[in-house]
């Protein structure tokens, strides 16, 4: 009975030891992140307004504003480590090696992500043309950074994978 009270009063005074440790490092990494959020958010307002004002396609408008508001939230993130005494450099290594694996295994997803920004820069069509492509037909309702979304004149919808688009023969009939 003695040893379990004793081992109770081992774990109490350890939590009691990491919490008043490590307890503000957290609240404060916390708070960064939270900061981190609310900046991303008008920094991407911000971008959002200041994007509205050129003629883009709005997968593009998306995807800038989505890299701006990643990159502000992945420094806070950072900051926020390093606020915890976390040791970057065996983190951003590891992410690497894991990074590279992950890119082999979702080939398939990196090839439709690089063909929808094909697409989408290259503008060899936009959305309302009409078109066929792949042997399908139809008006482009969206364009998207995985997928393009075609409209059947029987208003059914078709989507094709960025990744069969890229390098076929694309007839538009609205140009």
């Amino acid at each position: 009975m003695t040893n379990q009270l004793q081992t109770l009063e081992q774990i109490k005074e350890t939590a009691v030891d990491l919490g008043m440790r490590f307890g503000p490092k957290v609240v404060v990494a916390v708070l960064i992140l939270v900061a981190g959020f609310f900046v991303a958010r008008w920094v991407g307002g911000m971008c959002e307004r200041s994007l509205s004002k050129f003629a883009l396609e709005p997968p593009v408008r998306l995807l800038l504003l989505r890299l701006v508001r990643g990159l502000i939230l992945a420094g806070f993130f950072l900051i926020a480590l390093t606020n915890l005494d976390i040791n970057l450099l065996p983190l951003i290594a590891g992410l690497s090696v894991a990074g590279a694996g992950v890119a082999l295994a979702m080939q398939g997803v990196l090839g439709n992500l690089v063909a929808g920004l094909t697409i989408i820069f290259t503008k060899p069509f936009r959305v309302g043309d009409y078109v066929e492509v792949v042997g399908v037909y139809g008006q482009v309702v969206g364009v998207e950074l995985f997928s393009t979304t075609l409209r059947h004149a029987d208003m059914s919808r078709v989507v094709v994978p960025n990744r069969k688009i890229v390098g076929e023969i694309i007839h538009n009939y609205s140009r």
